[in-house]
């Protein structure tokens, strides 16, 4: 397997799931490239303030990026199932309900990224009249990251099956031990 392949696929995926996987990726690379980049031009700063006094456009560039590495980066984490999830609801449910709190989760996430989709896309219109003072481009792109992260989180919630865990939790004693 060669780096940046999707790994082999866990018990039960679909055709779905292996395309969430794939776009994942996609969003993974895009964001690491994007967060490169952010870093790279953040050395050469550094070191360009002392010789030329530096760029004054880096702070403004500096936070549209961060804006859309945190989203994209965890629209990836999302579909590669390596974000945080509310599981700890479906985990301390009976054996019996696992499966339909695994759903409503599901359910409670599709709702969260129709929310962000909606709401951000509303707030990036908004903020397309405010301009970054140095790049000169308006401050909605940077809000634009977050209907982004909300599509994903609906395409995501939609396309990739529901795994409700199979075995019962661990519980630690007072020793941290598993019983």
């Amino acid at each position: 397997m060669n780096a940046g392949e999707p790994g082999p696929a866990a018990p039960g995926d679909t055709r779905r799931d292996a395309l969430v996987t794939r776009i994942s990726h996609g969003l993974a690379a895009l964001a690491g490239a994007a967060l490169l980049v952010l870093f790279l031009i953040n050395i050469i700063q550094i070191g360009a303030r002392p010789l030329m006094g530096g760029w004054i456009w880096v702070n403004d560039l500096s936070r549209l990026l961060i804006t859309w590495v945190i989203m994209v980066g965890a629209s990836a984490a999302i579909g590669l199932r390596e974000h945080l999830v509310v599981d700890f609801i479906v985990e301390r449910s009976p054996a019996t309900l696992r499966k339909v709190s695994s759903y409503g989760v599901r359910l409670l996430e599709i709702v969260i990224g129709v929310i962000l989709l909606v709401s951000g896309f509303v707030v990036a219109m908004e903020r397309m009249n405010i301009q970054y003072i140095q790049l000169g481009i308006p401050t909605g792109f940077a809000y634009l990251a977050v209907p982004v992260l909300g599509f994903f989180m609906v395409l995501f919630g939609l396309l990739m099956s529901v795994r409700p865990p199979e075995t019962a939790p661990a519980v630690a004693d007072e020793d941290g031990e598993s019983r």
